[in-house]
């Protein structure tokens, strides 16, 4: 017993580094850091978002798998806590370079952290993160979004406090080439909303 309790210690030790680590791309937009949303501020919201998308999706009939959809949620970005957070505009420079990289860099990284956990969280763990990456599933869509959706809020948000808009151009035009795409109704309305196309 002993033994297992120093191991979930272990575990959320490497999770807590998530609300120390900023997110990148802010960073690189020109927030100051001490305004800087963490990692575990953004999963924290993503988690938040995605079970309002799903039971909203809920009431309109659809099978959703909500319990699957918070943990997917609140360990889509666990793999940080060792890899830290990368900015995704550097992928213009080698896209499909980039692409593999990255997967691979999260699949090796999520594995490391959760290694420690006992077998069935590990497995149910590694099945969701998959499941997340794979992003077929309509619980991984959700969360996906929801992902898209928080950084979208929270880009609303720098600007609304007096950030400069310009330092957020390439978040704004990849955010709208990309809106028409989204699959939750519900979240190509916000995100229209939060760009001003409508």
């Amino acid at each position: 017993m002993i033994i297992m309790t120093d191991k979930f210690l272990e575990f959320f030790g490497e999770a807590i580094r998530l609300k120390r680590m900023p997110r990148s791309g802010w960073v690189y937009s020109g927030i100051p850091l001490t305004d800087v949303e963490s990692v575990a501020d953004h999963s924290y919201m993503v988690s938040l978002i995605a079970l309002i998308l799903a039971l909203q999706e809920k009431q309109k009939g659809k099978e959703i798998d909500v319990e699957k959809i918070l943990i997917m949620s609140l360990i889509h970005d666990l793999s940080e806590s060792v890899s830290q957070d990368i900015d995704r505009r550097v992928r213009k420079f080698a896209p499909k370079k980039y692409d593999d990289f990255k997967n691979e860099l999260d699949r090796n990284a999520f594995k490391k952290v959760i290694e420690i956990l006992p077998n069935e969280l590990n497995e149910l763990f590694v099945e969701y993160f998959e499941e997340f990456l794979q992003g077929e599933s309509t619980e991984a869509i959700i969360v996906k979004e929801a992902d898209r959706l928080e950084t979208i809020i929270q880009l609303n948000s720098y600007v609304k406090q007096g950030n400069n808009a310009d330092n957020f151009a390439e978040f704004f035009t990849n955010y709208t080439e990309e809106v028409d795409n989204y699959q939750i109704n519900l979240v190509k309305k916000l995100t229209k909303k939060l760009l001003n196309e409508e």
